[in-house]
């Protein structure tokens, strides 16, 4: 499939630069819920995403020892798995990565606020 051989490439670039990602993520500024198995849902800013992952700030203190469930406003649940612990940042990865089209939905909906350095 071309979106494949894509893909391919651009790991490819990325392990070049040293971005040893699965995939390139986008900066974005999402307030959406999360919640261990058998716990309430709380708060958390999704910074960044990419089709396999993303990063969160969450006050709350989660685990890290169970999945987790990363909700988007007007999406469904994605189980997910906490990768890293830094404070309060959390960095993710999907049990089942986005599909792209999806990926590019929720990016242009729910671009950085933040202004970048030209």
């Amino acid at each position: 499939m071309i979106s494949d051989k894509a893909n391919l490439r651009e790991m490819t670039r990325q392990m070049k630069r040293g971005d040893h990602r699965i995939s390139t993520r986008a900066g974005v500024e999402i307030l959406a819920e999360v919640r261990e198995p058998g716990l309430g849902r709380i708060e958390a800013m999704i910074m960044d995403l990419s089709l396999t992952g993303f990063r969160m700030r969450c006050m709350t203190r989660l685990t890290g020892e169970k999945n987790i469930f990363m909700a988007l406003p007007s999406f469904a649940a994605i189980e997910s798995k906490i990768c890293w612990v830094e404070g309060d940042f959390y960095g993710c990865e999907f049990i089942q990565s986005l599909h792209p089209a999806v990926f590019d939905h929720i990016v242009s909906k729910y671009p950085s606020l933040k202004q970048s350095d030209c």
